[in-house]
């Protein structure tokens, strides 16, 4: 464990996109980008999670983490306890993915809840 915090809140379900949860991940995350109406800048896919890094268009300081869990169809923004606000650069993605480990959460998406009435969760990485 290295100490470094992620928050993650759950902000969206498929269902709630009228998706459904075994839709192909392209289709789900299109609209998701859609409704955020931002870009993706990265995405990272395993069979259980993606990893995505969606910002504004035009915002070079707009990054944000999401997580979309497959197999749960739900959409959580991780929020990394660093003291920065407003997101984050292209340049500052990797990064923040390396320092944070926020693949693990895309490998393993369970490990952001284990209960479904849980909405807001802090983790240490």
């Amino acid at each position: 464990m290295n100490g470094k915090r992620v928050r993650a809140t759950q902000i969206l379900m498929t269902q709630d996109m009228n998706v459904r949860t075994d839709a192909d991940v392209t289709e789900v995350v299109s609209r998701f980008v859609t409704l955020a109406e931002g870009v993706v800048a990265n995405w990272v896919e395993y069979a259980k999670g993606v990893l995505l890094f969606i910002m504004a268009p035009d915002e070079d300081r707009s990054g944000a983490f999401y997580i979309y869990d497959r197999k749960r169809g739900r959409f959580w923004l991780l929020d990394l306890r660093d003291g920065v606000f407003g997101g984050y650069s292209r340049r500052e993605m990797r990064r923040k993915i390396r320092e944070f480990r926020l693949l693990a959460f895309a490998e393993n998406p369970s490990r952001l809840s284990d209960s479904a009435h849980e909405r807001r969760t802090a983790y240490a990485l």
